[in-house]
């Protein structure tokens, strides 16, 4: 029988890895070299502490079990300061199943290791490691350890110079990935994350500093936030990094790509697809600070930038400083990506684009502090065909400090188009800073064959609830016919002209000064006291005096289909108030004007549209096609006129003069003679709208 032998050595405290190695190799080859007669079945060895310039150990055993025929060593260290990403490791058991020992190499090469600690809580992969006791290095390698969902090997080296390691994941779930990485990062918990990453990373230190690298790579990455304003799909990408320890903390190099997917960030959407992004950078982390000394952005076909920045970390990152260099922005991607979602709900949702923009822009504390833009070459059509603009271009400038001198802005078209109105080449140029706008020259903006003369136009508190703005202008005069086509009126013969004097903005109150007048039926239009009270909301309220003289009531009569009538009339519209642009309130007065002495007929038709206005319409029309009078077209009048004062929504009614059963709409003269008399007092609004309509219908049976 084979005497049992049990060796025991115990080292001092404070030994090195190397020593502990060392002794632990010479006993193990003295052992395996004596003769038979001393058979060894096991080896104990036990260290209470091992130090060296990566890692500690206390409480370490090892097993060198000689009794199986091949030798199984066994190791047991009660804790172990590992360096970050490990962290310590406690209750560490590794069992090496395959031991070499050959002067100066102790090697396990197949083993299995488990402890519980480090980033997973616990470990469990397969090892294999050797030791050199005359370099005192020490090689360690591990496999399919389960990390996050997915797989992890690695590899490391650690001597009296330092240590290093090397690993790589696969099918790492994100989602697990962020619980895993907590002690250093820690993402908003408004976020949502799924996906699957790939990794590939280096550390190590050799006496010159902690260095850093990473690769990680995605092909389904999806995020989302509670507001559903952060988003991304899909994406395809990668980022790499690296970072090497300074005095004052960390330099810095990092690329992140997207190639696939797409993602939104409030208005901004990114199609990875059409245009592939790639953001390299370079900087200082100096505790929470993080200094960009060179960012550069490309995006295929859409953008080139460079620049700048400062950020301060922590539970909420804001940019301290940026310059940001544009290099190129190209429409129409630039439309799609930056614009076209915050334009959505409005006419410009839907636009074609060309051109393209360069500049530069300042960040301070999240806010952008200057700007500098440079338009070229650029088109907008809007596909409704509503809206258009050609050969656009501009050299902007504006600052968020309005205290400051700001070089003026320029912005040119060479045609442009809007809700039917035309124009011609315009020049504008301004200046803007903060929350204010004013022009530096008057602008000549043409429409159809005139134009508007703005003499000044100023804002300030742009997009606040109390803006303001001043403005004056002179209208060229500007053909009816043409304004009519475009807003979809009657056609109106004449022009429009005259001055917009005074015209300003306080309060959610636009008001006009002075009078805006107009040229049309050969006549004049003015109005007088122009207010709108929030004209921006969804119920604008509208209050004005409008008075109209000498209009040719042949050039009204065909535009309108009432019926023909010549002569003059005036028109007094007083107090007239629109709520959300329906009448609510005005006194309203039409009449010949007086002293007229030109020809006065009326027609059959005509007389029949205007006796429906106040009652009795069907009795005259009755008339006109009996009797005698069915043989007349025309005939003469002395005076015509009706008036109206609607206030809630009831219109009292009368005429030029009463008569003995009513009032005189129209007043004849000569034979055969005619009168139109209305008799309704008060009548409701809603109506008379519709009496008039139909009286315009009804008179058709007069063509």
């Amino acid at each position: 029988m084979t005497p049992f032998v049990e060796c025991e050595s115990r080292s001092p405290a404070g030994a090195s890895w190397a020593r502990f190695g060392a002794a632990a190799a010479l006993l193990w080859v003295t052992l395996l070299a004596s003769p038979a007669s001393f058979a060894v079945e096991r080896i104990v060895l036990e260290v209470d502490e091992i130090t060296s310039p990566a890692t500690q150990a206390a409480g370490t055993s090892v097993t060198l079990d000689l009794a199986r025929g091949e030798p199984v060593a066994h190791v047991r260290v009660g804790q172990v300061a590992v360096p970050q990403p490990i962290g310590p490791l406690r209750n560490v058991q590794l069992e090496c199943t395959k031991v070499y020992v050959r002067e100066p190499e102790i090697a396990c090469r197949e083993g299995t290791l488990t402890a519980d600690g480090g980033p997973t809580k616990n470990i469990a992969l397969k090892v294999s490691g050797e030791y050199d006791t005359e370099r005192r290095a020490v090689i360690a390698r591990g496999s399919e350890l389960a990390l996050a969902g997915g797989l992890a090997q690695f590899s490391g080296s650690f001597d009296e110079k330092g240590w290093s390691v090397e690993g790589r994941a696969e099918t790492l779930d994100i989602t697990q990935v962020r619980t895993l990485v907590l002690p250093w990062f820690k993402a908003p918990e408004s976020l949502q994350f799924t996906g699957h990453v790939q990794v590939i990373g280096q550390a190590s230190d050799r006496g010159d500093g902690l260095q850093m690298g990473a690769d990680i790579t995605t092909s389904d990455f999806n995020l989302q936030n509670e507001a559903g304003t952060v988003i991304a799909q899909n994406v395809v990408g990668a980022l790499r990094g690296n970072a090497t320890r300074t005095a004052s903390g960390f330099d810095i190099q990092g690329r992140l790509e997207g190639t696939r997917g797409q993602a939104l960030a409030g208005p901004v959407l990114l199609d990875l697809n059409a245009n592939a992004l790639a953001v390299e950078a370079r900087g200082q982390l100096s505790g929470e600070t993080l200094n960009f000394s060179d960012i550069t952005l490309t995006q295929k076909n859409l953008s080139q930038a460079r620049g700048q920045a400062r950020v301060q970390l922590g539970d909420e990152p804001r940019v301290v400083l940026a310059h940001v260099d544009l290099a190129n922005l190209q429409f129409p991607a630039a439309y799609t990506s930056y614009m076209q979602i915050a334009l959505a709900s409005t006419d410009f949702g839907q636009l074609t684009t060309t051109g393209s923009v360069h500049g530069s822009l300042d960040i301070n504390d999240n806010s952008v502090t200057q700007l500098a833009l440079y338009l070229s070459g650029m088109n907008v059509d809007d596909q409704k065909s509503a809206f258009s603009m050609k050969g656009v271009a501009a050299d902007l400038h504006w600052s968020k400090d309005e205290s400051i001198q700001v070089t003026p802005s320029t912005l040119s078209w060479n045609s442009a188009t809007a809700y039917g109105l035309s124009g011609g080449a315009t020049q504008l140029e301004f200046r803007t800073r903060g929350r204010t706008f004013e022009l530096t020259k008057p602008a000549r903006l043409p429409v159809f064959d005139g134009a508007i003369q703005v003499q000044r136009l100023d804002t300030r508190k742009v997009g606040l609830d109390d803006m303001e703005l001043d403005f004056d202008a002179t209208i060229e005069p500007i053909s009816m016919r043409r304004l009519s086509k475009a807003f979809g009126w009657p056609e109106l013969n004449g022009q429009l002209s005259g001055t917009i004097p005074g015209l300003s903005y306080r309060n959610k109150v636009l008001t006009v000064d002075g009078d805006i007048a107009a040229s049309v039926f050969d006549g004049s239009v003015v109005a007088r006291g122009l207010k709108l009270e929030n004209p921006l909301g969804p119920w604008p309220r509208l209050h004005a005096d409008v008075t109209a003289r000498r209009l040719d009531l042949s050039l009204v009569t065909s535009t309108f289909e009432v019926g023909s009538i010549t002569g003059r009339m005036d028109a007094d519209i007083l107090g007239l108030e629109l709520f959300n642009w329906s009448p609510v309130e005005f006194d309203a007065r039409l009449y010949s004007t007086p002293g007229d002495d030109s020809k006065k007929l009326i027609s059959a038709k005509a007389v029949g549209s205007i006796s429906t206005v106040a009652g009795g319409g069907a009795g005259v029309i009755q008339q006109l096609q009996s009797g005698v009078l069915k043989f007349f077209d025309d005939y003469r009048y002395e005076r015509i006129g009706v008036a109206c004062r609607l206030e809630n929504d009831v219109c009292t009614m009368s005429g030029i003069e009463p008569a003995r059963t009513g009032y005189y709409l129209v007043k004849g003269r000569g034979v055969p003679r005619i009168d139109v008399i209305g008799n309704q007092g008060e009548v409701a609004w809603p109506q008379l709208v519709s009496q008039i309509s139909s009286g315009i219908k009804n008179g058709a049976v007069f063509q």
